[in-house]
């Protein structure tokens, strides 16, 4: 609930991993979001050092989806508690597929998109990091 400060070195990381499109709506996510996913971040490239750029993109954007839902923390709280119940509840528990979708269209790469899904070694990896 209290984002930790991303450091100059970890923006740094994060700019020199992203391309263009892919900076543009991770910097839309929230100021939590951002934080949580350089967090998530540290524990996969502790894990998985020698993981391709391009999973690590998939690391940074894996919650990239749930900017559509348009949620506040509190409410994504109530929303992970009661399920899908309403539109934009839903939309946040789809964030996965949606930010995939949105990857898509800013034109990241298929080992990317796997890893947001979740799938395939670095995704499994992405889980992992990300369930601690």
């Amino acid at each position: 609930l209290h984002p930790v400060e991303i450091s100059a070195e970890e923006m740094a990381l994060v700019r020199e991993t992203l391309a263009e499109g892919e900076l543009l709506l991770w910097s839309r996510m929230c100021r939590a979001d951002r934080s949580h996913s350089v967090m998530v971040a540290r524990r996969f490239t502790a894990a998985e050092p020698h993981a391709p750029q391009d999973a690590l993109a998939g690391v940074f954007l894996h919650d990239v989806g749930k900017t559509v839902s348009g949620l506040s923390v509190p409410l994504r709280i109530v929303a992970t508690l009661v399920g899908p119940r309403t539109k934009r509840f839903a939309s946040y528990h789809d964030h996965e597929r949606i930010g995939a979708q949105l990857l898509c269209e800013a034109g990241s790469s298929f080992l990317t998109l796997e890893t947001v899904l979740g799938r395939g070694r670095w995704g499994s990896a992405l889980r992992l990091a990300d369930d601690v």
